[in-house]
């Protein structure tokens, strides 16, 4: 089984507004940054961006473990996606954000062994930085297109 580290981001500045996202990948020795980029989007959706493409790109049966430091992405895999699928993706207060890219997301996480960890943003890790910058850089260049 490939083992796999990665980190990941997102940025919307302002919220909504032009996003980047970025992630990391680390295996087999090797660093891999991908990063994208949205003329209209949310803090929130590029977060979430962030996680799916990094997790697209592995070979199915990866063993990965996924820093972020979003917490909205990483509850929401580990905690509250259950409950939405059992309420037929809706939240107990009504309608789901980002139900498309949850979807998504529920569907790539079955091919994987995969670990979520929160790292707090800002706060010094060296990847975390990286992505944070790559995100932010990404976004900016959104916000020049429009």
């Amino acid at each position: 089984m490939e083992k796999v580290i990665i980190y990941t981001d997102g940025s919307c500045d302002p919220n909504p507004g032009p996003g980047g996202w970025a992630a990391l990948i680390i295996s087999n020795g090797k660093e891999k940054m991908i990063a994208g980029s949205s003329p209209s989007s949310t803090n929130n959706r590029m977060e979430l961006t962030a996680g799916l493409e990094s997790i697209k790109r592995q070979k199915t049966g990866s063993s990965i473990l996924l820093h972020t430091d979003s917490l909205y992405l990483k509850r929401g895999i580990t905690e509250w996606m259950d409950n939405w699928k059992a309420r037929n993706w809706k939240r107990k207060g009504g309608k789901l954000a980002n139900v498309d890219l949850w979807k998504e997301l529920a569907e790539e996480v079955k091919k994987h062994d995969i670990s979520w960890k929160w790292v707090k943003g800002h706060a010094g890790n060296r990847y975390n930085e990286l992505v944070d910058r790559k995100a932010r850089q990404q976004a900016h260049q959104a916000r020049k297109k429009r």
